[in-house]
């Protein structure tokens, strides 16, 4: 199933199933509709009784698609013991986005839509290493937020800092650092946060029935790699939701402290982060002879990514969040959204739209939403 739109490489091989025939898919039509010369193959049970044919699809070498996103662990699992090196696997979900609606064999458009979409190849972005050795700073209160550091300080390397010491209890073992204190300023971003601290005081190791602290001062500064925010207070970066590294959740929500602790354990190692946007200084409106022309993406910018530097500006792809808020007011288009290209965008709704006519789809209405409000 290949195209000049599509991935490059090896054809892959596309599996379907219905669910325990809970929607209605008419394997021909959808091979029509995806121009596949063969017809497909629709399973009943493709994670369960007919599992024999995900191993012969991984077993034959070429990139495996499954249009099934819930039962993907298993799947990996799978492959992870039998793939051979070099071939590819990767889900699509026909079932809660088109499947299981009241249109029925009517959703084959749309099922063939989302497939082919899926399998557009984008220009592959820019990359930002980030490196975390898992330095790990949690911030809350009384006992709630010791048990969080103490949770955390098996996996990682932890400081525990008490906006409020409340009803905290000294821990017959110092497993980790403990004082306590109001975060004043905050900067940076995974693998390099820094943080200033008011009233900072470490607990004293004589501490029993209640904590004692050493004497508080003002100022105290320090860096780590990660922030667990449980203060339930202002969060510490505007831009909470896109601040990689700073984890902040409702302290009343026991089950969102669990899944904070649990994505805080795991957030050690290198992660490749995208470079949202190219810049061009040579057509930036910033500023000439030192005087201020334009300043409409220092203004707009949530996460603070954007600084004068001159002239022009420099942009910090580390704290750049991929808003694209700064592209949609450059006026002369000095800065640019680099990932995913305009042209990227554009080309996967236009194969969108184009296999939904193909598979007898009319009057498409087209949905756009990012990954977090989405």
């Amino acid at each position: 199933m290949t195209s000049p739109t599509e991935r490059d490489g090896p054809s892959e091989t596309l599996l379907l199933c219905n669910c325990q025939r809970s929607m209605e898919i008419d394997g021909g039509k959808l091979a029509a509709a995806l121009s596949q010369s063969d017809g497909l193959v629709v399973h009943t049970e493709l994670c369960r009784g007919q599992l024999a044919a995900f191993e012969a699809a991984i077993a034959g070498g070429r990139p495996v698609h499954v249009a099934c996103a819930q039962e993907a662990p298993l799947f990996e699992e799978i492959a992870a013991e039998k793939q051979p090196a070099g071939a590819g696997l990767r889900f699509t979900d026909i079932r809660d986005r088109a499947g299981w609606s009241e249109a029925k064999a009517t959703a084959l458009p749309k099922m063939a839509a989302l497939i082919a979409a899926s399998s557009y190849a984008e220009k592959p972005a820019g990359q930002l290493t980030l490196k975390s050795d898992g330095v790990c700073l949690v911030y809350g209160a009384g006992q709630q937020a010791l048990e969080a550091a103490l949770e955390l300080g098996q996996r990682l390397s932890v400081t525990l800092l008490l906006s409020d010491p409340g009803d905290a209890m000294p821990p017959r073992t110092a497993s980790v650092s403990i004082a306590k204190g109001v975060i004043r300023k905050t900067s940076g971003h995974l693998g390099a946060f820094g943080v200033e601290v008011d009233g900072y005081a470490v607990a004293l190791p004589s501490s029993r029935r209640q904590f004692d602290f050493a004497m508080p001062r003002n100022g105290a500064a320090s860096t780590c790699d990660l922030i667990l925010d449980l203060s339930g207070r202002t969060p510490l970066f505007p831009d909470s939701a896109r601040r990689d590294g700073y984890l902040r959740v409702d302290p009343r929500d026991p089950a969102a402290v669990a899944r904070a602790i649990f994505k805080a354990a795991d957030l050690v190692g290198k992660f490749e982060k995208p470079r949202y946007v190219a810049y061009d200084a040579a057509i930036c409106a910033h500023a000439r002879s030192a005087k201020v022309g334009c300043s409409n993406c220092l203004d707009v910018c949530p996460t603070g990514a954007i600084a004068p530097d001159g002239d022009h500006v420099a942009i910090d792809p580390a704290l750049c969040g991929g808003c694209g808020s700064c592209s949609a007011v450059c006026p002369t288009g000095a800065v640019a959204y680099d990932y995913p290209t305009r042209g990227d965008f554009a080309a996967r709704a236009q194969l969108l739209l184009r296999t939904y006519a193909r598979a007898g789809g009319t009057r498409p209405v087209l949905l756009l939403a990012d990954d977090l409000h989405g």
